[in-house]
Formats: C-alpha cells, sequence, structure tokens
C-alpha cells in the first residue's frame, strides 16, 4: 500500500492498530515483554538500512543480531535532540515525503523540531493515545472530548469525517482566549475527557477559584506538556476532580508512560517504547536520564533518544517501573562549588505548603532566587511569615546558602512556548 491510500485510510489504520495493543490493566507484561522484543528486532534490521543508522551501529561496532532485548540498546550511541533535527532536516531535503506529516514540537528547548512521520507510524501514535483514553476507562469513541487545536501536529487541530457520524466527537480549545471565555466553553460542551497544556489548566483552575466559578468536571482530564508536581496536582483536582491522567512522552514519541488518578507508579507501554535509565556515568542505572525509543517508528527510526528528563525508578516482580519524573535537566539549582540542588529534593516540602497554590523559582546568582508564587486565599497565614517559613525550609534542602526574594501574583503566565517550568536557572 502506497503512502498517499495509507494517508487517506488514517482512520482504518488507527483502529487496526489500536486493536493490537493491550487495552486493559492490568498490562499482561509477558505478552507485552514478548512483542517488545518482536518490534525491537524489526526496528533495528529496518534502521541498519538507512545510513544515518547504519553509521551508528558500525562506530559502535554492533550489528542487528546484537540488539535482543531493551537493554542491549546500551551498545549504541545516545541520539541528541540536535542530532535528530539534523537526521530529520537531511531527509526531508531528499524529498519523496509528500504523503508523510510533517509535524513540530513546541520548541520547549528554544529550537522547534521538524519530524517526519509516515502514516503508518502517525497511525500507532494516535492509537496509543486512545489507547491511554480506554485503559483509564473513557472511551473516546463516544464519549466527548475537548483538546487544544495544535500548531505543530498536521493531525491535532483537524475533525475527520466520522465525527459526522457521532464517532471520536471532538471540540477544539482555543488557549489564546480569556479565562472567562475558556471555562465558559468547557462547561457549555461538557468534555468527558479535556486536555490540553498545564499551564492552561492551572490558569483557568486559579482564576475559577479567585472568582467562585464552578468549572464542569469531566470523567478524565490530562494536563500535558509538562510535569505534574505536587502543588500543581492539589490546584488542578480542587477545579476538575480527582480523575487527572498523568500522561509522559514529547511530540517525538508519543505516550510513553501514564498513571491514572491516585496511583503511585507510572504504566510503561512497552508494547510500542523501549525505555533505559542512564546515570551521569552513562551506565544503565535505577536513577538518572530517561532515554526512548519508539519501537513503531520503523520508516524513520528515533533510537535512543534523550528527552532531558531524569526520572527514578524500582524492581517490582523483577520488572522496571517508573516511580518520579523530575523535569529538564537544566531545571536545578547550581552552587559556586559545582554541586546542584533538585526538585526531587524539595518536592515533598513543596508539595505539603498547602499556604502557595503554584510556584516558580528563577535562580538569578549562586546566591540569588526570584520566587513567583500565587497565595491560597483560603489560608490565612500572613504573607511576610510564608516567606520567612520557605526562605528557612528551602535553605535546610539547598547545598549553599540562597537569598529568596518573593513576587505575588493572581497567575504565573507560562513562557513563550506555553509551558511553565518550576525552576528556571539563568546561571
Amino acid at each position: 500500500m502506497s503512502y498517499s491510500s495509507d494517508r487517506k485510510l488514517l482512520t482504518v489504520l488507527i483502529f487496526k492498530d489500536l486493536f493490537k495493543l493491550q487495552r486493559k490493566l492490568p498490562f499482561n507484561y509477558e505478552k507485552a515483554e514478548k512483542e517488545q522484543k518482536k518490534r525491537l528486532k524489526a526496528l533495528v534490521e529496518s534502521a541498519y538500512e538507512i545510513p544515518f543508522y547504519k553509521e551508528r551501529f558500525e562506530s559502535a561496532g554492533v550489528t542487528p543480531d546484537d540488539i535482543n532485548e531493551v537493554k542491549d540498546l546500551a551498545k549504541l550511541p545516545l541520539l541528541t535532540k540536535d542530532e535528530l533535527r539534523e537526521f530529520m532536516k537531511n531527509e526531508d531535503e531528499k524529498g519523496g515525503y509528500e504523503f508523510w506529516y510533517h509535524d513540530r514540537t513546541s520548541g520547549s528547548t528554544g529550537n522547534p523540531l521538524m519530524l517526519l512521520f509516515s502514516p503508518k507510524e502517525k497511525a500507532y501514535n494516535m492509537a496509543n493515545w486512545f489507547r491511554v483514553m480506554l485503559l483509564c476507562g473513557y472511551n473516546p469513541f463516544f464519549g466527548k472530548t475537548m483538546s487544544p487545536v495544535s500548531t505543530h501536529s498536521q493531525s491535532g487541530s483537524q475533525k475527520t469525517v466520522v465525527q459526522k457520524f457521532g464517532i471520536l466527537k471532538r471540540e477544539f480549545l482555543d488557549n489564546s482566549r480569556s479565562e472567562e471565555e475558556i471555562i465558559e466553553h468547557i462547561n457549555t460542551y461538557k468534555p468527558g475527557f479535556l486536555y490540553t497544556n498545564k499551564s492552561t489548566l492551572m490558569k483557568i483552575a486559579l482564576y475559577a477559584k479567585s472568582n467562585g466559578i464552578e468549572i464542569n468536571k469531566p470523567k478524565w482530564f490530562c494536563p500535558t506538556g509538562e510535569k505534574v508536581d505536587d502543588n500543581a496536582r492539589k490546584v488542578l483536582c480542587e477545579a476538575f476532580g480527582n480523575n487527572l491522567v498523568d500522561s509522559y512522552g514529547t511530540t517525538e514519541t508519543g505516550a510513553v508512560l501514564t498513571k491514572f488518578g491516585d496511583m503511585e507508579e507510572y504504566i510503561t507501554n512497552e508494547d510500542l517504547f523501549a525505555v533505559n535509565i542512564y546515570d551521569d556515568d552513562g551506565n544503565l542505572a535505577d536513577e538518572g536520564r530517561i532515554v526512548i525509543t519508539p519501537l513503531y517508528c520503523t520508516d524513520l527510526p528515533i533510537i535512543n533518544y534523550v528527552i532531558g528528563d531524569r526520572v527514578k525508578s524500582k524492581k517490582v516482580n523483577g520488572h522496571t517501573v517508573i516511580t518520579e519524573i523530575e523535569g529538564r535537566l537544566n531545571d536545578y539549582f547550581k552552587h559556586s562549588d559545582g554541586s546542584i540542588t533538585t526538585y526531587f529534593e524539595m518536592n515533598k516540602f513543596l508539595g505539603e505548603f498547602d499556604e502557595v497554590l503554584q510556584f516558580r523559582f528563577i535562580q538569578k546568582s549562586y546566591d540569588l532566587v526570584h520566587v513567583q508564587c500565587v497565595k491560597n486565599k483560603d489560608k490565612d497565614t500572613d504573607i511576610k511569615d510564608i516567606e520567612k517559613i520557605l526562605s528557612d525550609e528551602l535553605n535546610k534542602k539547598f547545598k549553599e546558602k540562597m537569598n529568596l526574594e518573593f513576587e505575588w501574583m493572581e497567575s504565573i503566565p507560562p513562557e513563550a512556548n506555553g509551558k511553565l517550568r518550576v525552576i528556571v536557572c539563568e546561571v
């Protein structure tokens, strides 16, 4: 079948792919691992035929026969965002991708990345997202979904033919509208599944709280694009209900990890992804950088992709389970002696500090941090007392003493890319 035909039949391919994926919890991990190994083998064999990857295999002294399970991917070089950007750019310049999807990342690192997905790969990507909805008990085919208008995905802002028949009903949310307009849109449409970037959800949740406005609570809601810290979780669940879907992934990979409601660990969609964790010395570890390989991307593979986030994991019945996800590697406090303080180290305290609803820390120098805060108006604690508590407690976490200057706001605006990092290090 040609790429042109595949693209016209995208919805059919999505349904076909979804049928192959596990859609109930708990996963049959033995079955998932078997499928994972099968896909991994097909992926490396396909990649070896592509000059870019063949060179990487040969430079590492590796052939497809040496890659039989996920941990074997550590034999190959890691793939950086800049390398992926150059690979995709060079492929696009060769031509022949007329019927492929040309998607773009949001540019959270300052430079958007163009991605080429064949219709077959795009179908798996979308089927995997529908699988996430089904896993939490929501039926995307007959329910009502509300999602943002996407400016970087060619399939993320289009209504399909099947929607005319009441299938895969979706309404688009314009994040650029005012808080009041967005809330009115949600309350009028009453979506069963609401997903948009975390900054938008936080903005309207804080606005609703301050103005005594009730937001229609969907069956499930999913903040996307950013880590959901404990403070944000409290604010969001108060506004939208407790059924929060915490889904982790990127435009490049799709949804890799997911947890629902009060689950303590993330589910890894192992039938479609290979996930490894590397420590700072480049060795496989239980804590460190997460490295992802989408196993369904066999036309233009993305192998050993370094996302830039840190995670923690543990073993459960011999199986690796992700327990925590930290922000980008540059989202930590730097100290003059070369040491760092990460969000992991202060997360518990901040998550239990109810006087503040939202934080952003901007490190200006080795001894100065500008702290943006949104006060919880349900609490009577004086602002000066809050500032003293925060200064004292956070300096117990920092490796070196820091001065904190505070800025109190109604809500913290996202950055230009629409995201909001909890820690911004300018040192």
